[in-house]
């Protein structure tokens, strides 16, 4: 067994130079793993043995100054056990005994043939094989010995019985147990009945059997009770053992240590391999080439497929981690030179589609030396979605907030302000610094020292702080002048809990004064028409009385012109008046017939005028019925078919029709028309050019139209006069 691949060297010592050459060469001739030194002396050869190793020595008996025996006897005082044939043409029982006195390993006489060659290449082969086997047994003696002595745990032998009596025990049995082996060989305690925990004690023996039955060796685990009492976990291996005469029992022989820390590690290490396989991240370790070596749940159901299968594949992550950084960053962690590697990598990632993911990698260490690569990630795609679409929505609400006109202040439920515009900060020139430390009461107190009634402002705050439902609109009045309009209302989730306090400012402090002006021009205008309603009518009327008394008592060519001139001073200050007193504000609407309408103007305006005319265009098909203030639209036309007479004369043809493309209307006709250049002026208040118009008309239908919501705009007409259209007209709702 020992000679398959081996060489043995030999040392052939013969004083007969010619017979050790022709010996040395036919040995090795007989087998070639043999290689054969040669020395014809004891002196020569006791010397080569002391500086080179030899598998076995080969000797003549009768030499010169020494013989076999002697020579045997030197080697057994130098080299030990080192294997020795006694090779010899002089054999004699008396030389036989002597040499196995000496301890030669194998004696042989020297034959006339070859054979016995083949027999001393045999001889030797056996001496070596021999001597090698027993060297091997010694080492694993030697080696069993001290396994036993340094094993945690102890070597038994015990008979095949419920109670498990151990016959021998060896290692550290007292430290297992508490107990001595003598106390166990003895039979002072039996394993089965004084040790063996009680509930395992039936399950074992089961499992025992089942197993020697199958294989003829067993593996368990269970628990123990020592000697004070302790609970312990065991882990045994054991095989049965014939008995050496047919009368004598089976054996078990085995060995059996102390798992309780291991047991208690696993059930650790179980915990944590639940709880990272329940980790709602990928968590796994790569080897040195980037391949998975070990998994968890959430990686592998990531990947669409099991931790076994995907064990050993090469990981996605890596290679586009390489992507993104110069050199080879996950090289810079196997190498020591990292202590960790984070970010975020996106694409596409097979079984999964387009993703985020977030990653950490730290070094594998263990012992001092990097072993690979401890990798977490996270599936982070929709709440990067989620953040953009928030970033978005925050930068609209941003830009919202810095377009509006208005100071605007939000205050979380813990008194902190979390958002304020711009506008804010310029309205009240508070400092920067006390708005972004968030501190709602720093900026209350400050506030308080920049507006007239700072108490009154305090309380008002406060007040609407303890009513957190309430929403309030009032004016507040800074110490240098200025008013603001405030507003503020609760900030409410759609399950209506409180989150904290809206507040709005906007400076009113010219819509203050132009309100202030306004009822100053109010009074004035209330004086003005007093003025014209009695200090201007009775005079008027007076000279009309004079001037009909003048008509009676004399003809003049001066009485009609003044007629006229008083006339036409009536119809102004009738307009004014009408102006002034009611302006052009709307009544209910209500769905209104345009051409009933302008029938009932055309009589008011076109009195006395029997030669103008009113036409429709043929829109008999159309809707004619408009949303309007009836009283308004009458006035409307009125003041257009007054214009049209008044510059088209007598004879004049006005035509009310529908737009043809939009909601709306037209009036036009056949007079001289509006030149373009005049066209926006005639809306303006006291414009006219004919000689008896006031200039208020076309004012008062503009008004009338733009309170409506319309608009009007003045162009020609087909038949050269002009045309007045009015657009975005609603039909009845």
């Amino acid at each position: 067994m020992y000679f398959a691949g081996e060489s043995v060297r030999v040392l052939h010592v013969d004083d007969n130079s010619d017979l050790v050459e022709v010996t040395a060469t036919v040995l090795e001739h007989e087998d070639d793993r043999l290689c054969v030194e040669t020395a014809t002396t004891i002196g020569a050869a006791l010397e080569r043995l002391s500086e080179e190793r030899f598998d076995c020595v080969v000797s003549d008996y009768d030499m010169p100054g020494q013989n076999g025996i002697e020579f045997l006897e030197a080697v057994r005082e130098a080299h030990g056990d080192l294997p020795f044939i006694l090779y010899t043409g002089k054999g004699s029982e008396e030389i036989a005994s002597d040499a196995i006195s000496a301890g030669v390993t194998d004696y042989l006489q020297k034959g006339a043939g070859t054979d016995q060659y083949k027999l001393l290449a045999n001889r030797i082969r056996n001496a070596v094989d021999a001597r090698r086997s027993q060297r091997e047994l010694d080492e694993r003696t030697r080696r069993l010995e001290s396994l036993i002595s340094s094993l945690p745990g102890m070597v038994y032998r015990c008979l095949i019985t419920p109670d498990w009596p151990m016959e021998t025990v060896e290692g550290e049995v007292e430290a297992l147990t508490g107990y001595t082996a003598a106390d166990f060989e003895t039979g002072t305690v039996v394993w089965g009945d004084d040790v063996l925990h009680p509930e395992d004690r039936d399950r074992i023996w089961e499992t025992v059997q089942d197993a020697l039955a199958n294989e003829g060796e067993f593996e368990v685990t269970y628990r123990i009770i020592t000697e004070d009492g302790t609970t312990k976990w065991m882990w045994e291996h054991g095989h049965r053992v014939t008995g050496g005469n047919a009368d004598d029992p089976d054996a078990l022989e085995g060995f059996i240590t102390d798992i309780t820390d291991l047991r208690e590690r696993e059930r650790k290490l179980r915990r944590y391999e639940r709880m990272v396989n329940t980790m709602p991240e990928a968590a796994c370790i790569y080897d040195v080439e980037g391949r998975f070596e070990l998994v968890n749940q959430y990686l592998a159901s990531f990947y669409g497929t099991t931790r076994g299968e995907l064990e050993g594949e090469p990981s996605n992550l890596i290679p586009k981690i390489r992507k993104e950084y110069e050199g080879d960053p996950y090289q810079d962690l196997l190498d020591g030179e990292r202590e960790e590697l984070r970010g975020e990598v996106s694409g596409e990632f097979p079984e999964h589609g387009y993703e985020v993911l977030e990653y950490r990698l730290t070094p594998l260490i263990i012992d001092g030396t990097v072993e690979g690569v401890v990798g977490v990630t996270r599936e982070v795609t929709e709440q990067r979605e989620h953040e953009e679409k928030l970033a978005r929505q925050r930068s609209i609400l941003k830009a919202q907030q810095e377009a509006v006109i208005d100071g605007i202040l939000v205050v979380d439920e813990d008194d902190t302000i979390v958002s304020y515009n711009e506008r804010f900060v310029d309205m009240w020139d508070i400092p920067r610094e006390i708005v972004e430390r968030g501190d709602e009461e720093v900026a209350l107190e400050w506030a308080m020292e920049h507006v007239a009634e700072p108490e009154a402002f305090r309380a008002k705050v406060e007040a609407l702080y303890e009513n957190p439902e309430l929403t309030a609109r009032d004016e507040i009045e800074l110490a240098d002048g200025r008013v603001f309009d405030r507003y503020t209302a609760p900030v409410v989730g759609e399950d209506r809990a409180w989150y904290g306090r809206l507040w709005t400012f906007r400076d009113i402090t010219e819509l203050k004064a132009r309100e202030r002006e306004l009822a100053q021009q109010n009074e004035r205008l209330e004086e003005f028409v007093g003025v014209v309603s009695h200090d201007l009518q009775n005079p008027l009327q007076v000279a009309r009385s004079r001037l009909m008394l003048a008509h009676e008592e004399c003809d003049s060519e001066h009485l009609d012109p003044i007629d006229n001139a008083l006339r036409r001073i009536h119809n102004i200050a009738d307009d004014v008046l009408r102006l002034a007193r009611e302006g052009v504000d709307l009544g209910a609407t209500e769905p209104v017939d345009l051409r009933e309408t302008a029938d009932d103007a055309w009589r008011l305006a076109a009195d006395g005028t029997e030669d103008a005319e009113l036409r429709y265009a043929s829109d008999a098909d159309r809707q004619w019925t408009v949303e309007a203030d009836g009283d308004r639209l009458s006035g409307l036309f009125e003041n257009l078919f007054g214009n049209a007479i008044d510059h088209g004369g007598p004879g004049v043809t006005v035509s009310v029709g529908l737009l043809d493309d939009e909601m709306g209307f037209y009036v036009t006709d056949d007079g001289p028309g509006i030149p373009a250049d005049e066209r926006e002026q005639v809306f303006e208040p006291g414009y006219s050019t004919a000689e008896d118009g006031t200039g208020f008309g076309l004012r008062i239908a503009r008004q009338i139209a733009e309170a409506h919501g319309w608009e009007i705009h003045v162009t020609d007409g087909e038949d050269g006069g002009a045309r007045f259209e009015i657009t975005g007209v609603d039909g009845p709702e």
